[in-house]
């Protein structure tokens, strides 16, 4: 297959960390004809597995290279795209952009005060440390000429805990996206069993409620439902303890009979959604009672929608940017007695229906790399047109100039 060049040139910043976003944006750009080129400041400055002592030498000499390398690139590039989850590198791109008039793309993905600080609590809110991440969110949110995001409800949040305003104008919305092999794996049948097949997973942070979950399904076994529920958990680096915690208070509650946490299987490597299809009746969404948790659509809710899994998510303004949530999936109070009552209804057959093929298809067309593609490149095309625009302005005042009489400038 033939690739049309493009003429405008992009330049992609910021650590990848195995980021599925950012795989796909350079797979789409290279296939597009974009020329592109990619800086990855860690590549620099992190340690590898060679160990002679030139390598030792050397990485320490260069591991700052990367700023000579952004000023370099970018005095050729026509756009500085920041890849997702790297706001914490805006500083100097934001530099590099000014002096040389590219445009400045950046796609946040998740706000790192939000997560790093009010969520996992990783530094105090007033230390020097959060109050540096914040500054570099609210930078990369003012100084972008475009901004790519999950949602416009999640940036309404993010301006009200960095009490910025946000230029709506420079907004475009790509939503979550999942694994493309997801779409190939579907529920043949969403006939429930006699016993209700429960399952949830995720990295088990405070926005997930697995407290209030695991109270409403004691509530769910007192009122005798026949269930199971399945946990995968799969906490973050450094909460490892979370498993044991989790796992004390399921035997606590007397639900080792019918509650497993496990850690065997992932979405990583596909074991998880190909269990998934074939032994989950309902998959259970977010039920934190952070701001954070209300604020945006769970990955989760995708995942499962995308595999004809139907869901039980908490009630929230976000799932409206997307969703009817009264009519194309189930939900509730985000209460251990509203999980519960929810449960039971599921579990008895009378919850309120759901035409759960037709929510699998709204989800397949509204949250799919298609989507995002067509948003990066209607951005590009943007900012094609802007530099058209300011070259067709500087040629229009030079031609007035010179009829006046007047020098144009150089």
């Amino acid at each position: 297959m033939s690739i049309k060049k493009q003429r405008l040139k992009v330049l992609l910043y910021g650590n990848f960390f195995g980021a599925y976003r950012s795989q796909n944006l350079v797979k789409y750009l290279l296939d597009e004809g974009y020329r592109t080129t990619i800086i990855s400041p860690e590549f620099y400055y992190e340690r590898g597995e060679k160990k002679t002592l030139i390598a030792k030498l050397f990485r320490i000499l260069f591991s700052g290279y990367y700023f000579i390398e952004l000023f370099i690139k970018a005095s050729l590039a026509d756009v500085i795209y920041l890849l997702p989850l790297n706001s914490n590198l805006i500083q100097p791109v934001i530099l590099a952009s000014r002096i040389f008039r590219t445009k400045l793309i950046v796609e946040m993905y998740i706000s790192s005060y939000d997560t790093t600080i009010r969520e996992k609590q990783e530094f105090p809110i007033d230390s020097p440390t959060a109050q540096r991440i914040r500054k570099n969110d609210i930078l990369a949110l003012s100084e972008a000429d475009y901004i790519i995001h999950l949602s416009r409800h999640e940036l309404r949040y993010w301006e009200s805990i960095l009490d910025i305003q946000i230029d709506d104008s420079k907004v475009w919305v790509a939503p979550l996206f999942c694994e493309t092999t997801l779409k190939q794996m579907c529920q043949s049948s969403l006939e429930q069993e006699q016993c209700l097949r429960i399952c949830w997973w995720g990295t088990m942070l405070p926005s997930h409620g697995i407290d209030t979950i695991l109270e409403a399904l004691q509530r769910l076994k007192d009122a005798g439902h026949s269930f199971t529920c399945q946990l995968f958990g799969a906490p973050a680096k450094g909460k490892e303890d979370l498993i044991q915690v989790y796992k004390a208070e399921i035997q606590t509650r007397k639900l080792s009979d019918v509650v497993y946490l496990r850690q065997d299987l992932t979405f990583r490597d596909g074991s998880l959604p190909s269990y998934l299809v074939q032994n989950c009746d309902l998959a259970l969404g977010m039920f934190g009672s952070t701001e954070k948790a209300h604020a945006a659509v769970p990955n989760k809710i995708v995942e499962a929608l995308t595999l004809g899994i139907p869901v039980l998510n908490m009630s929230t303004p976000a799932l409206s940017e997307f969703f009817d949530p009264g009519k194309d999936l189930w939900t509730c109070p985000a209460t251990p007695e509203g999980i519960a009552d929810a449960l039971g209804k599921i579990a008895a057959g009378s919850a309120y229906p759901v035409d759960w093929p037709q929510t699998r298809e709204l989800v397949l067309k509204t949250f799919s790399l298609e989507t995002y593609q067509t948003t990066v490149n209607t951005v590009l095309s943007h900012a094609a047109k802007s530099f058209t625009s300011r070259t067709s302005n500087i040629a229009l005042k030079e031609h007035e100039m010179l009829s006046s009489g007047e020098a144009p400038s150089s």
